[in-house]
């Protein structure tokens, strides 16, 4: 009977091994969706973080553009770097790519020397850095029509006029075409580039200019502004026709 008993130990000590070891393993798998479940919280919970200051930079970068349009001046040195390294934190921050943001970061790098004259050497990298995000914004949003616009008017300083200098504004045409800032910006892009233009794209650049009239005394009198700086009032005032023009009251047109 010991002898038996002796040599049943190994395998009763087999078996005990064998059940704790199942007892283990169901432990461990009814634990690991729980796991699943709380690491994913976690990458969730950082990603959430991570978006949340990068919206809340992109903020700090919109409100420096803000100042400076309603100034109309190029900015400082300090304001600049502080509103691009806002621009660059957001969407460094934000886990793909955001069209918004993007668009937000070539503003930023527009303004810095937008005083500068058509083709500066100056402002040559800064201009060619806006060129550059608005190429990545409209890949990451490609409906938007004012990052189109804005791509044609980076390339436009840059005296770029190439394949995707008529493709950014064919874009913003097609897609903005009642969206006055679209069509103010349009025209002017149009009547500072006329003769680079050919005349598929005079026509649109006369339609813009056409409709930013039709919106209202406000925005005609600024076309006006804008054909008059270009030299282009022959052009705007021969595509308004007589009625819209003594509806708009614009004076230099008769």
């Amino acid at each position: 009977m010991t002898t038996h008993q002796s040599l049943d130990r190994p395998t009763r000590r087999k078996r005990q091994r064998a059940h704790a070891d199942t007892e283990n393993a169901t432990a461990i798998t009814q634990k690991l969706p729980m796991l699943l479940m709380l690491l994913l919280a976690l990458a969730l919970l950082i990603a959430g973080g991570r978006m949340s200051v990068a919206g809340i930079a992109s903020y700090q970068a919109e409100a420096f553009i803000g100042t400076w349009e309603q100034a109309g001046s190029e900015p400082s040195a300090r304001a600049w770097q502080v509103a691009h390294g806002a621009a660059q934190r957001a969407n460094s921050l934000y886990p793909v790519a955001n069209g918004e943001y993007l668009d937000r970061l070539g503003r930023v790098y527009s303004w810095q020397q937008f005083r500068q004259p058509y083709a500066a050497p100056a402002a040559q990298e800064s201009r060619r850095a806006a060129r550059d995000a608005y190429r990545a914004a409209v890949a990451a949003r490609p409906t938007w029509p004012y990052t189109w616009e804005r791509l044609a008017h980076s390339k436009l300083y840059l005296q770029e006029f190439d394949d995707p200098f008529d493709h950014a504004m064919a874009q913003a045409f097609q897609r903005g075409p009642w969206r006055i800032g679209v069509n103010r910006e349009l025209a002017e892009i149009g009547f500072s580039a006329w003769p680079q233009l050919n005349p598929e794209q005079r026509q649109a650049t006369l339609e813009s200019a056409r409709r930013s009239v039709v919106n209202g005394h406000t925005q005609a009198q600024r076309m006006l502004k804008i054909a008059e700086d270009t030299g282009r009032l022959n052009e705007l005032c021969n595509t308004l026709g007589a009625e819209l023009i003594t509806t708009r009251k614009l004076a230099a047109c008769t």
